[in-house]
């Protein structure tokens, strides 16, 4: 009890001290344990799946011409069937799924807009989801079934039994729900609280589900226990082979191979990436906050040696102390963690939106080990080693005064510091600079105050009626429609030479009529727009690809075994997003109005948006047509790179203000045991400046190699990061200059803030206090 009493007694008379080291530990424990919690969260992903260690996905690869292509989990619709079939001793069960309806589903006129999945019989019984009622095997062979998540049945029908009840699908058919199913949780690669039986496409015949071509079904295969996953790797491609048409394998190459589901997700490109920078962020801040408060608390030995030469006087051995000072972490640290819980509760918002995910869902029980990690590294780091050094400090100290600077210490711990806020600052400027550069980038098109939605009619006349109702809207400036845009990308199709083999796949809008280039603000390098049956038009990139020089329009090309004419080329435009290269590109014209919806409305964008949409809703009471703003979906399409930037802003300005802490400490200790020396210098004709000039490059000797080193570090990591842009904004070394620049003036503005009063002291004060 004794020990508890003086721990707080020392924290009370340090609470200036031990204020600083709270609010520096509470946020750095904020950032990391967030940090290191996401990066457990995607480890996580796809393994609620009963038994996933047995649950493969299957991937296909596309080969033209010689040219591999990137593995895709879109696959030939009867792939998985045939693996099942041919594989009877290894596989148990497989399906075959896809995601062609996403409008809403509605219970009478309520809506609701979860995410569906279109898949077959064998579905549950392959991913490993519970059924709670039902008998999908049976059910899901019928068309207009759907089987609801338990989640989405309680919000439709409450407490009553969801079997039998009818639902419609977009208003255009009924549903019956046939049966319930666990809700599967977030961290999964294909969220869905609906099941849509797989005939109900094949009923309305949508998709191409055959071995020629089709390629857009997501598929799994669930392994026996036990079974040898090797085999079907080794054999997948001689059966593909059996089944493929002779005058497919004549013109392209298809494989295919497995691997386990978890693989899915942690082995993207995007999320390897993330997750690389934000483990070497986390660790940053950790270390850089532990290695602080050990600077703090070596930089107080001066004026507690003698407290402890005391202790040691009365008895204490230097364990008690070791002990001590451990229990005195252990306080500040719980401190540090109240604190870290007000910050949490008080902006969850933000801080769900930097990770992409609910705090319940990081901070669940099955991931507490990352906080209790995180705290046990810094309470060892930073509990034990300055505690050892407390405990030696002998019992003589009680007579005279402890003058050791322990430069070994805090030289080196100030080093590490000043590199890791140079790192991250580096790296914060980079991607923020990235981030606006991309938005703000020329498409090649204009998507301001572009409002674009889905809507399809059977007739021609039902379109001419659309076109005109929205062409008579008094805030619309421009109509047109296409069956996709630009930021969603499209759809491929493979482009033969005259002997019919093929040599690339080129993105395709199979329609858009002849005002949609002039709508989008689309420009032609020569010609003009499609008008007839037989006629295309290709970007810039699909002419160079060819080879065709300048010499483009009014040449035929052969796509799927029919022949048209080029009568236009246009001007590159981006694909999907800047993390995209650029693409050729070919398009059909039609004069037809439906697909993909195009409105430039007029200013205010918002109010005009609101006012289209309740418009619609009125115009259109039998279907749903949402429109968004072009805008928004541009911006959702770096959401990646927005939250990395939130990230890095939030590590850097917390990784610069534990700086500033420790290298106050660093120097109010410096100048605390250097007094006597300053005022002998002052006497004997020192000037001020001269003064706040040996202090400043005293500390400038471990600041500048420092700064250097952490810039080369964010020059590395920002190199990697930046592999994902297609266009990347031009840097020279002058940035990372100026960020060198930037932090060793903030680094001397402190030192000569903290110094300034005793430089200009009078030198007696500090001679008497001797």
């Amino acid at each position: 009890m004794k020990q508890i009493y003086y721990v707080i007694q020392t924290l009370l008379r340090g609470r200036g001290s031990n204020i600083i080291k709270i609010i520096s530990l509470g946020l750095s424990l904020t950032m990391s344990i967030l940090l290191f919690s996401r990066v457990a969260y995607e480890q996580s992903f796809d393994t609620c799946y009963k038994d996933y260690d047995n649950l493969y996905q299957i991937w296909s690869v596309f080969t033209v011409k010689g040219e591999k292509y990137p593995p895709q989990e879109q696959n030939s619709g009867p792939v998985a069937g045939a693996i099942l079939e041919n594989f009877p001793e290894q596989v148990e069960a497989a399906t075959s799924t896809c995601h062609w309806m996403n409008a809403p589903l509605y219970n009478g006129n309520v809506r609701f807009d979860e995410e569906k999945i279109v898949a077959d019989s064998l579905y549950f019984q392959t991913m490993g989801i519970e059924v709670l009622s039902g008998k999908p095997v049976n059910d899901l062979q019928q068309p207009d079934i759907v089987f609801l998540s338990d989640r989405l049945a309680q919000k439709m029908f409450g407490g009553e039994n969801p079997i039998g009840k009818v639902i419609s699908y977009d208003h255009q058919y009924d549903l019956t729900v046939k049966g319930t199913y666990e809700a599967l949780p977030e961290n999964v690669t294909r969220h869905h609280d609906a099941v849509i039986s797989m005939p109900t496409i094949w009923s309305r015949k949508i998709g191409n589900y055959s071995w020629s071509g089709g390629d857009s079904f997501p598929e799994y295969i669930r392994f026996r226990p036990g079974a040898d996953k090797s085999v079907i790797n080794t054999r997948i491609d001689a059966m593909i082979d059996k089944y493929r048409p002779a005058v497919d394998k004549k013109e392209f190459g298809y494989s295919a191979f497995v691997q386990p589901i978890r693989d899915t997700y942690r082995n993207r490109e995007d999320v390897m990436r993330m997750r690389n920078i934000m483990s070497i962020l986390g660790l940053a801040i950790l270390f850089i906050a532990a290695l602080n408060y050990v600077l703090i608390s070596i930089s107080s030995l001066t004026y507690r040696a003698k407290a402890i030469g005391v202790h040691k006087c009365n008895g204490a051995s230097g364990g008690k102390i070791f002990g001590m000072f451990l229990l005195e972490t252990g306080l500040i640290i719980a401190a540090a963690l109240l604190l870290m819980a007000l910050v949490l509760l008080n902006f969850r918002d933000f801080f769900e939106d930097t990770a992409v995910a609910k705090l319940s869902l990081l901070l669940a029980p099955a991931r507490i080990w990352v906080p209790l990690s995180v705290i046990t590294v810094l309470f060892i780091v930073g509990g034990v080693l300055p505690g050892r050094l407390f405990a030696r400090i002998p019992v003589s100290q009680v007579f005279r005064r402890y003058t050791e600077g322990k430069k070994g210490w805090k030289r080196p711990l100030l080093f590490i510091q000043f590199a890791g806020v140079a790192f991250i600052c580096g790296l914060m400027c980079v991607v923020m600079a990235q981030y606006q550069y991309v938005l703000n980038k020329d498409m090649g098109y204009d998507p301001q105050c572009m409002a674009i939605g889905d809507a399809y009619w059977d007739t021609e006349e039902a379109r001419d009626a659309a076109y005109h109702f929205f062409k008579g809207l008094p805030y619309v400036e421009a109509v047109s429609s296409a069956n996709n845009t630009p930021i969603f990308g499209y759809s491929g199709s493979m482009i033969k030479d005259e002997g019919g083999q093929a040599l690339f796949s080129s993105r395709a809008c199979y329609y858009m009529r002849e005002d949609y280039p002039s709508l989008m603000g689309m420009t032609f390098k020569a010609g003009r727009m499609a008008r007839d049956k037989d006629e295309v038009i290709v970007n810039e990139t699909f002419a160079e690809m060819m080879r065709w020089g300048e010499d483009v329009v009014g040449r035929m090309i052969n796509i799927d075994g029919r022949r048209y004419k080029i009568s236009g080329v246009l001007n590159d435009f981006q694909i999907e997003s800047f993390t995209t290269p650029k693409m050729p590109f070919i398009a059909k014209g039609d004069k037809n109005f439906y697909g993909t919806i195009h409105l430039r409305l007029k200013a205010p964008f918002e109010t005009n948006l609101r006012q289209l949409n309740k418009d619609v809703a009125q115009a259109f009471h039998d279907r749903t047509i949402d429109f968004r703003g072009y805008e928004k979906n541009v911006a959702n399409a770096y959401n990646s790179v927005r939250v990395f930037r939130n990230a890095t802003l939030m590590a850097a300005i917390t990784m610069f203000f534990v700086m500033l802490m420790g290298l106050i400490g660093y120097t109010a200790d410096e100048v605390r045991r250097r007094s006597k020396e300053i005022a002998i210098r002052k006497v004997n004709g020192a000037e001020a400046s001269s003064v706040l000039e040996l202090l400043s490059k005293d500390v400038l000797v471990v600041a500048l190699p420092a700064v250097l080193i952490g810039s080369i570090a964010a020059w590395y990591v920002n190199g990697i990061w930046m592999e994902q842009f297609a266009e990347q904004i031009p840097l020279s070394w002058i940035v990372y200059v100026l960020v060198v620049v930037a932090n060793l003036a903030v680094i001397v503005s402190c030192v000569l803030w903290k110094s300034w009063r005793i430089a200009n002291e009078n030198p007696v004060n500090s001679i008497k206090s001797e």
